[in-house]
């Protein structure tokens, strides 16, 4: 049996970072703050950066730079919010929410009055390149207020900026993110700025864990920043992860036609956390179904039962929450994801995944570098 991480979104979990930003700069903390971090802003540093590196767990900087500048200075050890993945953590950097509020809950979601699963940053119906509806449907039920608007609206006198390829200062790499943040922090000012960088996820989906390529990424990145640091003055650096990444057996939904028969929509949110939307003549059945393959990999429960047990978080449930479960969910507990072939017949061919409850996966840094 796999030693499991379940989220405590009461205190060591990365819910705590953007509630401790938020009550620094005099807003509403909707949960509980870390108090490490507190300590630190306390020193009122002119320029407070929060750098997200994507996928960069702690048990990949201890593998690959246990003994570089990032890991000197690591101050504690997080808990991710669950699903631990890309969509729900950084919405939770964005809002200061868990997932049980926000909404974000998956790669792609469901959404019943449309028949079909979308991509929530892309809008795409779920594996095709094809725009799901012509608004907006994502931003329209899910849209939220961020971390920006609700620091401006106590003081608008905090420069508040992106540096992403989904922010004003656009950026693909991170030497350029380091580019970018040197440049902001000399600017006068008090400052709030929220980097993310979509890297070592992707080479670390596409190639493993433990391979050459993601060990030369992280190699890299740890320089890069202990470069920028040297040029840095009145700022505090917070870099952590969204989630971190296991090696998997990727399983397809098409080789199991007992299964696949029993449901009216595709498997969504994330190969790792999955929702089925069952046929009613299935219901009862669906459970002995599932378990006749996975029982070993992956801890079924009714999404009611999910929403009880708090693994999405706490707070008031957003009120589209029991549209997107669906009937079951699937959080996995072994080395297996289970997905679809896309439009093209592709399998996604992805060698390491996360949004299961593996503490490779659910487990991140905390740096804090003051300058």
């Amino acid at each position: 049996m796999n030693k499991l991480y379940h989220p405590d979104y009461q205190k060591n979990c990365i819910l705590g970072i953007p509630n401790s930003i938020l009550k620094h700069y005099g807003a509403v903390a909707h949960h509980n703050t870390l108090p490490v971090l507190d300590e630190r802003l306390k020193k009122e540093y002119k320029n407070v950066v929060l750098l997200v590196l994507d996928g960069m767990g702690i048990s990949a900087l201890n593998a690959h730079s246990p003994d570089g500048f990032l890991m000197k200075h690591c101050a504690a050890q997080l808990g991710s919010v669950y699903p631990c993945t890309t969509t729900s953590a950084l919405t939770t950097y964005e809002t200061g929410l868990t997932p049980l509020e926000h909404g974000w809950l998956g790669w792609a979601m469901y959404f019943p009055e449309i028949n079909k699963s979308v991509e929530l940053f892309t809008g795409k119906q779920s594996g095709t390149n094809v725009a799901a509806t012509e608004n907006n449907i994502v931003w329209d039920n899910i849209g939220f207020a961020n971390l920006f608007e609700q620091i401006k609206k106590v003081d608008s006198s905090i420069g508040c900026c992106r540096v992403s390829p989904f922010g004003e200062y656009w950026t693909d790499t991170n030497e350029a993110i380091c580019a970018h943040l040197e440049t902001l922090c000399k600017n006068d000012g008090r400052r709030y700025i929220y980097a993310y960088h979509f890297q070592p996820d992707n080479d670390m989906h596409r190639n493993g864990c433990n391979s050459e390529r993601v060990k030369a990424d992280i190699v890299l990145f740890d320089k890069q920043i202990e470069q920028l640091c040297a040029n840095l003055h009145d700022t505090l650096l917070v870099i952590t992860a969204d989630h971190g990444l296991t090696d998997v057996e990727e399983c397809l939904i098409e080789d199991y036609p007992e299964i696949n028969e029993c449901l009216y929509a595709v498997p969504t949110r994330e190969p790792r956390s999955l929702s089925f939307f069952v046929k009613p003549e299935f219901k009862e059945a669906f459970p002995a179904q599932w378990n006749r393959h996975f029982a070993d990999d992956f801890r079924l429960m009714t999404s009611e039962e999910a929403i009880n047990s708090g693994i999405f978080g706490i707070g008031t449930p957003h009120k589209r929450l029991k549209d997107f479960l669906g009937d079951y969910v699937a959080l996995a507990i072994g080395k297996k994801m289970l997905w679809f072939r896309d439009e093209q017949g592709q399998a996604s061919g992805h060698l390491a995944a996360h949004a299961g409850l593996l503490p490779d996966e659910m487990t991140v840094p905390l740096i804090l570098i003051e300058r």
